[in-house]
């Protein structure tokens, strides 16, 4: 499958590794990412971090003792992820260009695929279905998949939050995310605008047993944290609240409240 140019063109004029440090919902959701990986993931193995942007996420699992590979069709996003590698060479990890159909690794040699971002900018299901099979194959069997979608109702709280419902535009973009997931409207998309499609939980599910997974569960990210007006400021000292969104993360609830669900589930 092709990158969308319109992915491309959004991560051209963004800065992607800002996404996951930036104080408070950055913190709230790599933290909870973290402490999914750190539950699910063998204690060791060979990781595919497909989609892994500047490398985030590479880095902790290299810090961690696993055999990283990060793939990611953005050259800038690869450039920097080496970048971090380099900085840390007590536990590097490997960086190169490719896509979520056509990964550069053999077959079964992968305990770990993550789609930490792919699947999102995937708005065909049927090049959703050939990424998801086309990590199976790289999996060994019982292997682990980690899949990362947006939540269908993300977008009307988050422009909620954002005081953003007085704009009539906006009330068009939040009809063309329910009805069809789309995260707007392709005939007006802007420049650089961002352009996905948003899972139902459900969805999500049927997704990944259609493709032959088994072990399936999801699991909120944020939950319900990322509505706190305080976020920020709780993310000082944030044990507590990652404990209370960790007892929450499976209840059907949080799954449609929260912006993120992952998808965890087995090769057979």
């Amino acid at each position: 499958m092709e990158i969308d140019s319109r992915v491309m063109d959004r991560y051209e004029l963004v800065d992607e590794d800002d996404r996951l440090w930036r104080p408070g919902l950055g913190d709230l959701v790599r933290l909870r990412t973290w402490d999914i990986f750190a539950r699910f993931l063998p204690g060791h193995g060979c990781v595919v971090d497909v989609g892994g942007g500047p490398g985030t996420h590479a880095a902790h699992l290299a810090g961690r003792g696993y055999d990283v590979l990060l793939v990611d069709p953005v050259a800038r996003h690869v450039e920097r992820a080496r970048a971090r590698s380099g900085s840390q060479p007590h536990a590097p990890f490997r960086a190169e260009l490719g896509e979520a159909g056509r990964l550069p690794v053999a077959d079964q040699t992968a305990d770990v695929v993550l789609l930490m971002g792919s699947l999102y900018h995937l708005v065909q299901r049927d090049d959703r279905a050939a990424a998801l099979r086309e990590a199976a194959r790289a999996l060994r069997p019982g292997g682990a998949l980690l899949v990362e979608v947006i939540a269908r109702h993300a977008w009307v709280l988050d422009a909620t939050m954002k005081g953003l419902l007085g704009s009539s535009e906006i009330w068009d973009n939040f009809d063309c995310n329910l009805r069809v997931g789309l995260s707007q409207d392709p005939a007006q998309l802007a420049e650089g605008g961002f352009w996905a499609y948003f899972h139902r939980p459900e969805e999500l599910r049927a997704e990944l047993e259609d493709a032959g997974y088994r072990e399936i569960r999801l699991v909120a990210v944020e939950g319900f944290a990322w509505l706190l007006g305080d976020l920020e400021q709780r993310m000082d000292n944030p044990a507590d609240l990652l404990r209370a969104v960790r007892l929450t993360e499976t209840e059907p609830s949080m799954l449609g409240t929260s912006a993120h669900v992952i998808g965890m589930a087995r090769k057979p």
